[in-house]
Parts: structure tokens; C-alpha cells; sequence
């Protein structure tokens, strides 16, 4: 009777034993999984996600199945068009949106406290309608907001909207004297013009000084911007049919691309470096993309099928 009695107790244990075993492998495996997917879980942060490029840069985040969050940050005025763009998607990334009265308000926001890329795709529009100190309160001073918030949500990599040709190295910053002496009224097309360059020089080295803890820099200088729709009338209508006819001839750098295939490589280009397993992280990799980094990074299948909506502009 003890021997059965003895023998139950041990098969109750065995069970018992199992079943911890059993229990502790299944928590076990629920937890490597989290772990996995929380390690693995991307998140990106779009500035100017309403404007041309930006616009373009969002749609092609909200697609790319490798980021796992998008967090838009815009003004208020700007949450209408961004709305619609989401909501047409068909991803289900999570997308949090930040309105804010202005961006530069980005620097105090403390709900975001860490992310993988930051894609910078502000600017001013229309800078011939803007007075000189206007114009570099953003594409200065802002920007400079905004790269100086990355460095301290510690993202891996910024990717920043630039322009052909661009040379931060040599960018000389605007004394008070002189953007006093350019007044307040609207620079036009010839001072915007000559001033063009300087600015957006200074605009890269805003970016350079402020994301010193950043891996990767990547600044994206295109030439003319093709869009669907002309945006500065005549002018842009006129520019385009020129580069239709000039693209083949061009140096490659000078070479228009179509505002999705520059949305689309800004994503594309920021997802190769964040998978970038080899990259040497003890030292920043500041890189200048143009025209045929475009094409490589989005890849030529892509641009091909631009082309036939290129010939109807």
C-alpha cells in the first residue's frame, strides 16, 4: 500500500516537475519574442511630412514595412493634409502625430524619447517671398532645432533635403550687418538666387554641428525637383520641359528627379544604414547623395516607371 501510495507521489511530482518546465520554457519563448520584436521595432520621425518632398517622404515611411512606428511632427496648419495622407495608407505602421503651434517648439516637447531616423524635409517654399532673416529662421535656426532634437532622442541616422552642389566646408554664417543691410522686404528671384548656395551651406553645417552623436549624416542634394503639379508657375513649367530635353547630356548630379523617387530613396537610403550591421559606429558617416544614388538606393525599376508620367509633364 505505502510502495502505490509512493509511487502516485513521485508521478504527481514528475507532472508537476514537467509542467514548471513546461511553463517556464513557454514564458521563456514569449519573452525572447518580445524581446526580438522590441529590438527589432523601428521608428522613424518625419519633419515637413506636408510639403512636396515630405509629403512623398511619408507615403513612402508609411509603406516600408521596416519601420514599425512614424511620428510626424508639423504646425498645426500642416495636420490636415498629413491626416489624409495617413489615412489613405494601407500599412498598419503606428503613426502618432505631433501638432505643434510652431516646430521650433520641438526642442521642449518630451514625449518622444527615442527613435531610430530622423527625415528632415522642411524648408521654405517660396524664399524669394521671404525677407532674408525670415529665411534663416528656418532653413537655418530650425533646422538646427531640429537636428540638435535628434542628437537627443539618439537616433542612428538623419537624412536632411538639400541642394545640388551644396558646400557646407566653406558656408560663411550671415553677420548681423549684413542681414540688416538685406531690410525686410522679399529678396526676390536674383538675391535669393545669389544667396541660394550660402544658406543651404549653412543649413548642412547646422546639422553637422548639431547631431555630433548621430552615425549617419546623409544629405540629399538634388537639382530640379520634378512634381506632378508646376509649383512656381511658368517658371517650373518652362524648367521642366528644359530638363527633358537636357537630362541625357547632363552630368549625372544635374540630372532632374521626380519628387517620389527622392521621397522614396530618403526612406530607402535611411533603412539600408539602420540595417547596416558592419558600420564602423565609433566614427560619423557624413554622406552627399545625389541623382544616381537616387536610382540605386530606390532602385532603376522604380525610376523606370516615372518615366512615362515624366513625358506627360
Amino acid at each position: 500500500h505505502n510502495l502505490g501510495n509512493n509511487i502516485t507521489a513521485s508521478a504527481a511530482n514528475i507532472q508537476l516537475v514537467l509542467y514548471n518546465t513546461m511553463l517556464t520554457s513557454q514564458i521563456t519563448v514569449l519573452l525572447l519574442l518580445f524581446l526580438i520584436s522590441y529590438v527589432s521595432a523601428q521608428t522613424a520621425v518625419v519633419f515637413g511630412g506636408s510639403g512636396a518632398v515630405g509629403s512623398e517622404v511619408l507615403k513612402s515611411v508609411l509603406s516600408d514595412d521596416f519601420f514599425t512606428e512614424v511620428i510626424v511632427v508639423g504646425r498645426h496648419s500642416s495636420s490636415k493634409k498629413i491626416n489624409d495622407i495617413v489615412s489613405s495608407a494601407t500599412s498598419e505602421v503606428k503613426v502618432t502625430n505631433v501638432n505643434l503651434a510652431r516646430v521650433e517648439d520641438i526642442s521642449t516637447y518630451a514625449d518622444i524619447e527615442r527613435a531610430d531616423a530622423c527625415l528632415i524635409a522642411l524648408g521654405v517654399s517660396s524664399p524669394h517671398h521671404a525677407n532674408l532673416q525670415q529665411w534663416l529662421s528656418v532653413e537655418v535656426d530650425l533646422i538646427r532645432t531640429i537636428a540638435e532634437f535628434c542628437n537627443k532622442i539618439q537616433v542612428r541616422s538623419i537624412s536632411l533635403l538639400s541642394s545640388v552642389d551644396t558646400e557646407n566646408e566653406s558656408a560663411v554664417p550671415f553677420t548681423k550687418e549684413e542681414i540688416a543691410s538685406y531690410g525686410e522686404e522679399s529678396l526676390g528671384w536674383i538675391k535669393m538666387i545669389m544667396l541660394y548656395m550660402r544658406v543651404k551651406g549653412l543649413e548642412e553645417k547646422a546639422v553637422i554641428e548639431s547631431a555630433k552623436d548621430v552615425q549617419y549624416i546623409r544629405l540629399f542634394q538634388p537639382n530640379t525637383i520634378v512634381t506632378d503639379q508646376t509649383r512656381y508657375g511658368w517658371f517650373d513649367a518652362t524648367l521642366f520641359r528644359l530638363h527633358k530635353l537636357l537630362d541625357p547630356i547632363l552630368p549625372a548630379q544635374y540630372h532632374s528627379v521626380h519628387v517620389r523617387l527622392l521621397g522614396a530613396a530618403m526612406v530607402a537610403d535611411a533603412t539600408r544604414k539602420l540595417q547596416d550591421k558592419d558600420g564602423d559606429v565609433t566614427q560619423q558617416d557624413i554622406a552627399k547623395l545625389t541623382y544616381e544614388d537616387y536610382v540605386s538606393v530606390a532602385g532603376k525599376a522604380f525610376q523606370d516607371s516615372l518615366e512615362t508620367k515624366k513625358e506627360e509633364l
